[in-house]
């Protein structure tokens, strides 16, 4: 896998998704992670074309503001040492 050139926000993002921990909605467009602030919804879309994370689903229907690593995104985050 090539490693792509992440933000330092989406570095922040992986970081945390890419060890198991999903993200929640924030206030306005914020995404957090453990009750903290790490990004904003725009950096989730990115890092999904990327393939790197994917919005969890609930009986068919995306969960708003709510992403987990993709097996790819897991990777890479080991393979970045975030």
């Amino acid at each position: 896998m090539a490693k792509p050139k992440l933000s330092e926000a989406q570095r922040r993002a992986m970081k945390w998704l890419g060890y198991g921990w999903t993200s929640e909605p924030g206030a306005g467009m914020a995404i957090h992670v453990n009750g903290k602030r790490i990004c904003n919804v725009d950096t989730m879309f990115a890092l999904q074309r990327m393939g790197l994370v994917e919005q969890l689903e609930e009986r068919g229907r995306k969960l708003v503001g709510q992403w987990k690593a993709t097996q790819d995104g897991s990777n890479l985050a080991r393979l970045l040492c975030l």
